[in-house]
């Protein structure tokens, strides 16, 4: 089973912002004025930084790679050391989930 390591959230917001999380462009070696590419597989969305190839070479972006292996590692090992078991986790989100949910179908009444 592949799993995702949540990292953060964001609140969409005006003007079709959304704000990266603390410390995400440091990992990303992002800066002021750079691009960011948005990618969708298998109705996922994901965000990666335009870099320049060299001779067809992304050694940027195999940094970022690394760094968001790392930023990956450490947020699992949290959830490690406060000792839950994925089963219980999950169960906890599904249900989290499901109460956002009935949440929204209630605005929308």
């Amino acid at each position: 089973m592949v799993s995702m390591v949540l990292i953060g959230r964001s609140k969409f917001g005006q003007n079709n912002r959304i704000s990266l999380v603390e410390g995400l462009p440091d990992v990303m070696n992002l800066e002021v004025g750079d691009y960011v590419e948005f990618h969708v597989m298998n109705g996922e969305l994901i965000i990666r930084k335009e870099t320049k190839k060299y001779s067809g070479f992304d050694f940027e972006g195999e940094e970022i790679h690394e760094n968001l292996l790392n930023l990956e590692k450490s947020k699992a090992d949290e959830l490690e050391d406060a000792n839950l078991d994925p089963e219980t986790l999950e169960e906890r989100a599904r249900q989290n989930y499901l109460k956002d949910k009935a949440g929204r179908e209630a605005k929308k009444n």
